[in-house]
């Protein structure tokens, strides 16, 4: 939890750039939540090291490449998509479902980035992702003020002024490592379930299949 007091659009950028960093660092970033005084990071492992997170050289990260893997792009592209006409919220008279509307777009997303990068669409998303998400001024400032005053406390337990923040968890995921790390988790641990010994049942009947 970081208390900024920045507003939204300069933590929104702080949030891609200080889960960007993380990835670097082994953090395994999950996601963050940013609202208009507070920004919430979640990370598979704890931060050591918060003054180094922070440091001003943060702004020289490519923001625009990070923004591209982001789910907030692909939302941004979505609005641009069904505005010009490209995807159709109605088909024969029938309301795609917002799963639909989602996957066609990510779809075709993925498609320009890759063969056609300069596509006017994906100008467009850039150009309203970056007016709506980013305030790199104000975050700059921020950064130079911030350095070598910043409070770092580990509570043992949630404060009140946390308690919003906490509860829109969820709403901002970050795609990396970590994801995959805890996916390794999960195959591992069923490869472990499935490989255990046979235990028979202890009621079971000697000679009968366990019941």
């Amino acid at each position: 939890m970081a208390y900024c007091f920045e507003g939204r659009n300069a933590h929104q950028t702080l949030g891609m750039l200080l889960t960007k960093r993380m990835e670097r660092a082994g953090y395994g970033p999950l996601g963050f939540v940013a609202t208009d005084y507070v920004i919430a990071v979640w990370s598979l492992k704890m931060v050591d090291d918060v003054d180094a997170l922070f440091d001003q050289d943060m702004l020289g990260d490519d923001l625009e490449a990070w923004m591209a893997e982001s789910s907030m792009l692909r939302r941004t592209f979505r609005n641009v998509a069904v505005i010009a006409g490209l995807i159709e919220q109605r088909t024969a008279g029938k309301e795609k479902s917002g799963r639909q509307v989602t996957f066609n777009a990510d779809l075709i997303y993925d498609v320009l980035r890759r063969h056609e990068p300069e596509h006017i669409l994906l100008r467009a998303t850039r150009q309203d992702a970056a007016g709506g998400l980013t305030d790199i001024g104000r975050l700059a400032e921020m950064l130079t003020r911030v350095q070598g005053r910043i409070r770092h406390r580990r509570l043992d337990r949630v404060s009140p002024l946390a308690v919003p923040v906490l509860l829109e968890i969820g709403k901002e995921q970050v795609y990396g490592t970590a994801i995959d790390e805890l996916l390794d988790e999960g195959a591992q641990a069923l490869i472990e379930e499935a490989t255990k010994p046979f235990a028979p049942d202890r009621g079971a009947v000697q000679g009968n299949l366990p019941i």
